[in-house]
């Protein structure tokens, strides 16, 4: 793999096989850094050691205060840890709840361990397991990520509010 600062989004045309949690993060703030339109992240507990970091939260912060057409979708099958822990991601969604929104899967959808992380509909990080850091990346395969968006909607429209990740207003 090359310097990750030569990857560039909807540009650099590689797949890359990834074997650790620190190659996925610095991919995944590599893509959401670059996003200018979306970001969708599939993810079972929300993935503390890839998003819950200060970078990330920028990174996803500046996409969604970038532009009004942008949106952060997250769709989670267990935010019991993450609204425990106290995930960055959770705070700003609750924050900035117009444009990025997190949600939890139909029961239909439980036994997905299917993971993954699209950006601008043109990146993506796959990992078919989710309790590995073993996968596959690409910065420009829109065909792969086009039938990842595609998986992630039909979830999406099948999907709840979480109501663990309410905010309370006292």
């Amino acid at each position: 793999m090359q310097a990750i600062e030569n990857y560039k989004l909807g540009e650099t045309r590689e797949l890359l096989e990834l074997n650790t949690a620190e190659e996925h993060r610095e991919l995944a703030l590599a893509m959401a850094q670059q996003a200018r339109r979306s970001i969708l992240i599939l993810t079972r507990d929300l993935d503390h050691p890839l998003y819950d970091t200060p970078e990330f939260e920028q990174a996803t912060s500046e996409l969604a205060r970038g532009s009004q057409h942008a949106r952060v979708r997250i769709l989670v099958q267990d935010s019991g840890k993450a609204v425990k822990n106290g995930h960055r991601l959770v705070g700003l969604a609750q924050r900035i709840s117009s444009r990025i929104e997190i949600r939890k899967p139909a029961e239909e959808y439980a036994d997905v361990n299917h993971t993954f992380f699209v950006a601008d509909q043109s990146g993506y990080i796959s990992r078919q397991l989710a309790d590995r850091y073993v996968g596959v990346a690409n910065f420009d395969d829109r065909l792969s990520a086009r039938n990842l968006v595609n998986f992630f909607t039909e979830i999406w429209d099948r999907s709840q509010q979480d109501p663990q990740l309410r905010r309370l207003h006292l």
